[in-house]
This record gives C-alpha cells, sequence and structure tokens, in this order.
C-alpha cells in the first residue's frame, strides 16, 4: 500500500492519511483501519436525478464525498470494501446528512480521518505501508481430483488457482485410475 501524505499529530493523535491501496492484502489492511465513526473521502459515482416543469432527467455523476462511518464490508472475492454512512461535507449534489456507500477498490485513493490514531492502528499503518514485503509462503492443498494453491502472508490466505481433474474411481490402483492421477499431478506441476 502506498501511503500518499500523513497528517497526524504527535500531540493527541488526531489526524488524516491518504492511501492508494494495490492489491488484496492492502485493502484487508484498509479494512482493518477503518472503524464506525471515522470520516472517508473517496471518489463515488451517484445517479443525480434533476426535475423541471416538463421533464425528469438522471444522470450518473462521479464525484467526490467525505462520509462519517456506520459500517463497513470487505468482500475478498470482488476485492472491494463497502462503506455506508452520512455525508458530511457539502457538495452540489449530495445533501448534508444524506446516506450514501462508497465502494473502496485497489488502485484508487483515499483519505481516512479518525478524531485518535492510537498505536494499534499506527502499527498497522507502517506494517502496510512497508516496501519490504515479509516473507510469503505457498501452499498446495490436495485431495484426489482437486488441488487448492494458496498465498499465506503475514495477514491472510489468498486462493490462488483451484485446479480440477476427474479421476476414474472404479479401482483404485488400477491402470486408468493411475493414468488419471498422473494427468492431475502434471496439471497440478
Amino acid at each position: 500500500m502506498r501511503l500518499i501524505k500523513k497528517n497526524i499529530s504527535a500531540k493527541d493523535g488526531e489526524g488524516s492519511v491518504v492511501l492508494c491501496p494495490g492489491d488484496a492484502e492492502d485493502m484487508w489492511h484498509a479494512y482493518n483501519l477503518i472503524c464506525v465513526g471515522d470520516d472517508v473521502t473517496a471518489t463515488t459515482i451517484r445517479k443525480v436525478v434533476k426535475a423541471n416543469a416538463t421533464a425528469v432527467s438522471s444522470q450518473r455523476v462521479r464525484l467526490t464525498l467525505t462520509i462519517r462511518v456506520s459500517n463497513v464490508d470487505f468482500d475478498p472475492a470482488e476485492c472491494a470494501i463497502r462503506l455506508g454512512g452520512v455525508n458530511i461535507a457539502e457538495n452540489a449534489h449530495v445533501k448534508l446528512g444524506a446516506h450514501h456507500t462508497i465502494q473502496l477498490e485497489p488502485t484508487r485513493n483515499f483519505t481516512i480521518r479518525k478524531d485518535s490514531w492510537d498505536t494499534v492502528f499506527l502499527e498497522r499503518l507502517d506494517s502496510a505501508c512497508n516496501p519490504v514485503k515479509q516473507a510469503q509462503r505457498a501452499a498446495v492443498v490436495m485431495q484426489a481430483g482437486l488441488a487448492h494453491v494458496c498465498l499465506i502472508t503475514d495477514h491472510m490466505t489468498l486462493l490462488r488457482a483451484k485446479i480440477e481433474k476427474s479421476i476414474p474411481k472404479k479401482r483404485a490402483g488400477g491402470k486408468s485410475h493411475t493414468e488419471g492421477m498422473n494427468k492431475f499431478f502434471e496439471m497440478v506441476l
């Protein structure tokens, strides 16, 4: 994760950071940094309805919103964080106090503002933004005809591949079963 800007007071710990996540692990760190009650600023798309005397029209507008977070949801399959909350910054298209959901995605900058950055959050921020990555381990979890290739990091396990092969089960140790297992092992390697 790239730390774009850090503005945290040493006196009381109040301040904000601008982050740019790069991958799924960075999104996991961001999910653990954002809490209910924090203020998050990010770009989002909002449907804006314009009504006049003769017609009603709507269009999708990209805008920057600041919300006070009321719920946080992490979706590892989409590699996205959905934040729900109320708008706390004035905007031409969104009223103050209006509820909105912002979706944070990799490679999109966002700002987190906290009233108090405690040592746990600061340590997580430092470990997430450390350019020297910790050693990652790979694991292959197998059973006959099914293999999962995983990357294991210090904070999460990422499924990288799922390999499936139909294995004849008539007679274990028979010629067709052995050939099927050999083809499966070649696919895994």
